[in-house]
């Protein structure tokens, strides 16, 4: 009996926290334009800092850059000329004039200021996460054996090595690259001093971390894990600075405002939220506008959100770009 009831209640907390979402999605703005970037979805995507490029790799397509202030295709990006890569894993530099696409264990750098392929290097595994620093020089990879590789992109070598005992599934740097954080399925994120190679905090949860951001200036953290509270935190000393209470959303994507007084979320559901940090309050709640109603183009998963002050752009695991003012 006690097993039952138990199970009610876990039943009644789901439900409650399901309703909540979709009281707060039906209140919510929807976007102000929108730009369809694939026709079947997307397996990975990155906006740059500024939101105004975006790197994609779509379902059925390939890989493609994109001007999103101008809602224009750039280039489109494959590894093998005649054939449509699947491009689980991209990343822009924070300049704009570099970005990677990676398919399994392989990795192009492009030129995004002709559209030119740079390099071609090969991982020791499958690339299930990458992060580029602001030149777009040097790389944050995670792979599915738990390797973490602090990666030179014009040599072919790694600065630095760190591991986990499990597949990577999120990784990001601060704006000078001096600092990383790496998170996955050993439930730990771990903080990286990329001038020393020395790991610098280890937090760890109880679940599978699927998301995790960095702050510009390396001080603040973000992670989250079903069924616990999303939390930000301190690099340095662990201590959380906000926490989400509700543990039943999936947090898909996370952006800290430059001033770092604000961290934007986008949810599986499409729901997008900016937070004040030191408030610990909710400022404003967006909802992602799927394609169709039903089937695969219903899906709208925030793969990654931007905030731009006036504006927040996002992009849609049905293949959106959707800007919310």
């Amino acid at each position: 009996m006690e097993s039952n009831l138990s199970g009610l209640s876990v039943f009644k907390k789901q439900t409650s926290t399901l309703l909540l979402s979709l009281a707060l999605a039906a209140c919510a703005e929807g976007p102000t334009s929108s730009k369809q970037l694939a026709t079947q979805g997307l397996l990975s995507g990155e906006l740059s800092p500024n939101g105004y490029l975006a790197v994609i790799g779509s379902v059925h397509h390939g890989g493609s850059f994109w001007n999103t202030k101008k809602k224009e295709r750039l280039y489109d990006w494959n590894h093998k000329s005649g054939e449509y890569s699947s491009i689980r894993a991209s990343a822009v530099s924070g300049d704009g004039k570099r970005a990677v696409t990676c398919q399994e264990k392989d990795l192009v750098l492009w030129d995004a200021t002709n559209g030119k392929s740079l390099q071609f290097w090969q991982a020791a595994d499958r690339i299930e996460a990458i992060s580029l620093n602001q030149d777009g020089r040097r790389a944050l990879l995670g792979l599915r054996d738990g390797t973490v590789n602090y990666f030179d992109l014009d040599r072919g070598m790694a600065i630095h090595s760190f591991k986990h005992n499990a597949p990577i599934r999120a990784t990001d740097l601060s704006e000078d690259g001096a600092v990383g954080i790496s998170a996955g399925d050993d439930n730990i994120a771990k903080i990286w001093n990329l001038k020393t190679g020395k790991e610098q905090y280890a937090l760890s949860l109880n679940n599978q971390i699927k998301t995790a951001a960095i702050s510009d200036s390396g001080k603040l953290a973000f992670t989250t894990s079903q069924r616990e509270d999303a939390l930000v935190w301190d690099t340095k000393t662990g201590k959380s600075k906000f926490k989400f209470k509700n543990r039943y959303i999936n947090y898909t994507s996370a952006d800290f405002s430059d001033d770092e007084k604000y961290l934007t979320l986008g949810t599986f559901q499409g729901v997008i939220s900016k937070f004040n940090i030191k408030k610990g309050t909710e400022v404003k709640t967006w909802q992602a506008e799927p394609r169709q109603a039903y089937g695969g183009a219903s899906s709208k998963a925030i793969i990654d959100v931007i905030d731009q002050k006036s504006n927040v752009i996002a992009l849609t695991s049905d293949g959106m770009l959707e800007v919310f003012k």
